[in-house]
């Protein structure tokens, strides 16, 4: 009788348990239009919800409000979710205060982002893809698709940047890849007809784009050296901004001659520049020989709010190097070329001054293709990395 009451036992502890890890698993869905939902996978646990894009392990922090409703909260990114827990489901919506964006959110429990039947066509590789492409506004880019039966993950890597990583599904000779990162959420949704691929980016209800896709063999982007450059008769950069503190940093400040000068033009709410600064991060730790400077340019309506989020994120990744509070209210790159005379142009955030030791601009970096882009990353960090003890010997 023991032996069956404890086999009892057993059995209702083993099934608890099942049905709490499942139903910590959702799907949650941010709406981009009356018919098109943008999916990501996530689970919670106590008050941490952790969202899954392929590669990338996203962890937000959940708190209670005076109204009830629950908060997801980023370590970086100043947005927010605010949602009701139905037992069965979540609803809320996704909040940016500082561009005035507002996202309808839900999340049911299960794990299945995409629907989709048996039969898949290949999209395994790089394809190059045009947005806009019959538009004036038309632009290169190249989607990296690693596939697996249906499943697959990747990224688009541009010219500025990297999409982050994505994951999805193909269904039949259509293939879909989503992520959310607690900023950036993205899909896309194309339909492969002739080895061409035709469909539409979804960047959370605000933005969309068609493009079109097609292998080509030798395509490249254009090199990010070569994108963004100086203004005739400088040599110098130069710069003169508080940092977080306060204090005034410029750059002519002693502490900066002899040393190799890495300037990095960035906003905190920009994931490439949370990318890059990671880089960046790990590079004052690697080099004694090397000083990192970032200049942030932020749509945070105050100041206040700006220096707020500066500060999360030099705290959160233990930045030992300055932060300098260039610019609030936009992050207009038109606006940040008038506070950076000695640039013919600003192109991208985030955007990577390289200065040798006697104060001359060398290169200049457009853009950061991050973790996500795969072989892409490693050989930049290999090559850039060789490039700084180069110019640290000289």
């Amino acid at each position: 009788m023991n032996k069956l009451l404890y086999f009892i036992f057993c059995l209702i502890i083993i099934s608890c348990n099942k049905r709490s890890y499942y139903e910590s698993n959702y799907v949650g869905f941010l709406k981009a239009n009356d018919s098109i939902q943008i999916p990501f996978n996530f689970s919670i646990q106590d008050s941490l919800m952790t969202i899954s894009n392929s590669k990338e392990v996203v962890e937000l922090f959940i708190s209670q409000s005076d109204n009830d409703s629950l908060i997801v909260e980023s370590p970086f990114f100043e947005d927010i979710i605010m949602y009701f827990n139905h037992k069965d489901s979540l609803k809320g919506y996704y909040y940016n205060n500082s561009l005035d964006r507002k996202i309808p959110f839900y999340a049911k429990v299960g794990v299945k982002r995409f629907e989709y039947d048996d039969s898949f066509e290949n999209f395994n590789g790089n394809w190059r893809i045009i947005f806009n492409y019959k538009e004036e506004n038309a632009f290169d880019s190249e989607m990296i698709v690693n596939q697996s039966m249906q499943n697959v993950d990747g990224t688009i890597r541009t010219e500025t940047g990297d999409y982050g990583f994505m994951q999805g599904v193909v269904s039949s000779n259509r293939i879909r890849m989503s992520n959310f990162n607690g900023y950036r959420g993205y899909m896309i949704d194309g339909v492969l007809n002739n080895d061409t691929i035709k469909g539409i980016i979804y960047r959370g209800n605000y933005d969309s784009e068609k493009f079109i896709g097609f292998k080509q063999s030798g395509f490249s982007l254009s090199d990010p050296y070569g994108l963004t450059k100086m203004k005739k008769g400088y040599e110098k950069f130069t710069y003169s901004f508080n940092n977080t503190e306060g204090s005034l940093i410029t750059s002519g400040d002693s502490k900066f001659l002899g040393k190799v000068n890495l300037v990095q033009i960035m906003g905190s709410w920009c994931p490439n520049c949370l990318d890059e600064t990671r880089y960046l991060s790990s590079l004052s730790k690697k080099f004694d020989e090397i000083m990192i400077t970032s200049i942030a340019f932020e749509f945070a309506k105050s100041e206040e709010k700006a220096l707020v989020n500066l500060k999360k994120l030099k705290n959160r990744l233990d930045i030992d190097y300055d932060i300098l509070l260039a610019q609030f209210g936009t992050s207009s790159k038109i606006d940040a070329a008038k506070k950076l005379p000695s640039l013919d142009t600003l192109m991208s955030y985030p955007t990577l001054i390289v200065i040798d030791k006697y104060q001359k601009v060398r290169r200049i970096h457009t853009g950061f293709n991050g973790p996500a882009t795969g072989e892409k990353y490693e050989y930049f960090t290999i090559e850039f990395e060789k490039y700084i003890e180069e110019l640290i010997k000289e």
